[in-house]
């Protein structure tokens, strides 16, 4: 056990049953928590769950009338890398370590669930919770091919860096009727953070891809350390109704390279289609207050206003350095904070999924009974 699953098949995965398959209850009696144990032996770093059916349908199976249609559902599934990941000792699991040592791994710079598939394809995910992750890009990350149906609805991702949800794309593609279609309706995404204290990437909630089409509705966008919505990578014709911002540091979108105002999303636009509805209203969480006090103790850096207080440094070495054309020396920036994406509890996490306002965020699963 490496603390990892690779599937490389179209599978559906329904978590929090009871011992006897009779009962299921995800995030009440019987949740389904995928984690694991730092410094375990063969540890591994990629996600905790990773589904590659891309072979299930590809040009060439098609091109020989081949069935390519297939389907991955993800449902119920919690996934915590905090026993995985490696805090900096004595800090209370409020720093967290990147780097491995001769006696400790590096904590996983992946998220909890990746998904690619192949042509004609269908994920479903549902009901996931993905908390205290620290990738790159997504704690989700999904990967459709030509064509896929894309349902994300009523799940949480919560204290993770890089993005909450990647909505990307495995296929490449110039007719928008081969583009996959995203429906992502009624998640949270928040508390997003920089990759590290002085990254100029990550913290937002969403991200999206050109070569999707996407309709979100029903979300909370918030408390990030960049955007609501990354679209620097500029997916057209939009759809985004109905959807709660507010705390984002940057901006509430970003589109290329332009930074937007909720309030202004409508007249500046050039690829968001529908804007209508959405609205900036500060939520409680209920987050326990120690936890909150750690996360509030982050020193989050704005990388070029530091790199504006530095200065040459008048030396020796920089008239020489100049004589051979060679960059000066300038004085060192304070780029360390001594908290960074901080533990989070279950219970800590749990405090957060709900449904608000009638309207916004995920409800929690009702518990049901099954026949054997």
């Amino acid at each position: 056990k490496d603390g990892t699953y690779d599937i490389n098949l179209p599978v559906e995965i329904y978590c929090g049953w009871n011992d006897s398959f009779t009962r299921r209850d995800a995030w009440g009696e019987f949740k389904t928590v995928f984690t694991g144990e730092h410094n375990s032996a063969n540890f591994a770093t990629q996600y905790r769950l990773a589904i590659d059916a891309s072979k299930a349908g590809t040009p060439l199976m098609e091109a020989r009338g081949q069935e390519t249609k297939h389907r991955v559902v993800v449902d119920g599934c919690i996934f915590d890398n905090g026993p995985r990941n490696y805090y900096k000792a004595g800090s209370n699991d409020a720093l967290l370590v990147r780097k491995g040592t001769a006696s400790d791994t590096p904590s996983p710079e992946s998220g909890g669930l990746l998904i690619t598939t192949g042509i004609t394809s269908e994920i479903i995910v549902n009901n996931v919770i993905v908390m205290n992750t620290a990738p790159t890009v997504g704690a989700f990350s999904l990967f459709p091919g030509r064509g896929a149906k894309v349902t994300v609805t009523n799940n949480a991702a919560i204290n993770n860096t890089g993005v909450g949800f990647n909505l990307d794309t495995s296929f490449s593609a110039d007719d928008p009727a081969d583009y996959p279609s995203y429906t992502f309706a009624n998640n949270i995404s928040i508390l997003n953070e920089k990759h590290d204290p002085f990254a100029t990437y990550g913290g937002s909630s969403v991200m999206l891809r050109s070569g999707t089409n996407v309709e979100m509705t029903g979300n909370i966008f918030a408390m990030n350390d960049y955007y609501g919505v990354d679209n620097a990578r500029r997916a057209k014709d939009v759809v985004m109704t109905n959807n709660v911002f507010f705390a984002n540091a940057f901006s509430d979108y970003l589109e290329f390279d332009t930074k937007i105002a909720l309030e202004d999303i409508e007249d500046w636009s050039d690829l968001i289609d529908d804007a209508s509805d959405n609205i900036k209203e500060p939520l409680n969480f209920g987050i326990s207050e120690q936890w909150a006090a750690m996360y509030m103790a982050r020193e989050v850096i704005d990388r070029n206003a530091a790199e504006e207080d530095v200065q040459v440094v008048d030396s020796w070495a920089n008239d020489v350095r100049s004589i051979f054309g060679l960059n000066l020396q300038g004085t060192s920036l304070n780029v360390d904070s001594a908290v960074w994406l901080p533990r989070m509890s279950l219970d800590d996490a749990m405090t957060v999924v709900g449904r608000y306002m009638d309207a916004y965020g995920p409800f929690y699963p009702a518990a049901e009974d099954v026949s054997p």
